[in-house]
């Protein structure tokens, strides 16, 4: 989880509403491809999300720790729908 400014430099030309950091899962065919030791912890996640927020402006909605993924946004909360 490294290189936030050149993450931060490819999404800030896309300026998306919603951008979701997430781990590689040791699951299905990847396990031929990847070993488990790939798959990042939730906390290097967040780490890696919360860089990212700050560079981008962006503002940290949730996140799910048993799914290794962090939810940011240009808004300040998420959209409902009904």
């Amino acid at each position: 989880m490294d290189d936030v400014e050149g993450y931060a430099r490819v999404i800030g030309k896309a300026e998306p509403t919603y951008v979701e950091p997430k781990a590689y899962m040791h699951v299905g065919y990847s396990r031929k491809r990847l070993g488990f030791r790939n798959m990042p912890t939730h906390a290097e996640v967040r780490r890696f999300a919360f860089q990212l927020a700050e560079r981008l402006g962006y503002n940290v909605l949730d996140e799910s720790k048993e799914s290794r993924v962090v939810l940011l946004s240009q808004l300040e909360k998420p959209i409902k729908i009904a």
